[in-house]
């Protein structure tokens, strides 16, 4: 089963982000042979499976976050959109409602950061994938980016504990959380290696860089929580940054999401401002020409691409309408098995 993936659709009016898009020359060749890698570790077993995933629009969201990227780096980067969007789905369908199960999962998962296959097939997938990420790179690069995504996983077992208790979070403890479960720290990390701007450990901890990328994240979060509400509400989900205003402020949902605007238009102007500091002569006085040209690739291939991107896929991308996924597999398929 194939579709014709399309040019990305109109972004609202006014857009509220000021970065140019961008999307890779080999999206269409990507689109076109993305579905392999999750089919060799048993997913998408069934055309309701397969039609789902496609309407994720997966090579999308990665052309335009690694627009720089093509051939099998390009691959890479959707493999690893496939793979979050698997794992929030078995989440979401069957898994995330039991701590125990979601602790048990993610332990499995994280044997991945060092490179160890479980069998379980989100945990052989992810260990591929990191396996691929890591070639060739530096090791501080290694070790900060293995952090990130242990806490991303670490972090969707708070998220099990509340739907399991039926007790939502509080505002300040869902946003505390939920800057690691958006993803965004991996995804800027591939970025690195996939834009060539990858930073030694004394640039990455730069304050102002800092700040942007933290609000990369609440942008994201903002953008992807309007979006996703319907989506959340349809399947109970009651941790939502816009649900989350109304139970804490007692607004109304429309005054919560105009809240939720507010809040996204507030992390774009803090991030802009934090970028012309770091930018100005007294911030990189101590720097030398060639780490000031990568400290600029970053901000504008790594970040910006990042918040460009995930804004257009979520109001390009028809994953938060329609039906629910397909349970994802516990384990893979005998005739499916892969030889190592």
């Amino acid at each position: 089963m194939s579709v014709d993936p399309g040019p990305p659709a109109p972004v609202q009016t006014p857009d509220p982000v000021p970065f140019p898009r961008r999307i890779s020359p080999d999206f269409r060749a990507a689109h076109d042979r993305h579905l392999a890698w999750p089919k060799s570790f048993g997913f998408l077993s069934s055309e309701a499976a397969e039609a789902h995933h496609l309407r994720g629009q997966f090579p999308l969201i990665a052309a335009m976050f690694y627009p720089n990227a093509t051939g099998s780096e390009l691959d890479l980067g959707v493999d690893q959109q496939s793979w979050y969007f698997l794992f929030d789905d078995a989440l979401d369908e069957e898994w995330g409602r039991s701590p125990e199960r979601v602790r048990h999962l993610v332990g499995l998962v994280k044997e991945g950061t060092s490179g160890e296959a479980s069998p379980l097939p989100l945990a052989g997938a992810f260990a591929d994938m990191r396996r691929r990420s890591c070639q060739d790179m530096p090791e501080d690069w290694i070790q900060r980016s293995a952090a990130h995504w242990s806490s991303y996983l670490d972090h969707h077992v708070h998220e099990a504990r509340s739907r399991q208790t039926g007790a939502p979070m509080s505002l300040s403890t869902y946003l505390r959380v939920r800057r690691h479960t958006i993803g965004v720290a991996p995804v800027v990390d591939l970025a690195e290696r996939l834009s060539s701007c990858v930073l030694p450990d004394h640039l990455y901890a730069l304050p102002h860089l800092s700040v942007m990328r933290e609000m990369t994240k609440t942008f994201i979060i903002c953008d992807n929580d309007i979006v996703s509400l319907e989506k959340d509400t349809a399947l109970g989900e009651r941790n939502n940054l816009v649900l989350c205003l109304e139970r804490d402020h007692g607004l109304s949902r429309a005054e919560a999401i105009d809240q939720a605007l507010c809040r996204r238009a507030e992390a774009l102007e803090l991030f802009t401002g934090a970028h012309r500091a770091l930018l100005g002569a007294t911030a990189t006085s101590h720097l030398d020409p060639a780490e000031r040209d990568l400290l600029q690739r970053y901000c504008t291939e790594a970040l910006r691409t990042t918040i460009r991107g995930a804004h257009d896929w979520h109001h390009a991308s028809t994953r938060y309408h329609g039906q629910s996924a397909p349970p994802v597999p516990l384990t893979r398929p005998r005739s499916q098995d892969r030889s190592s």
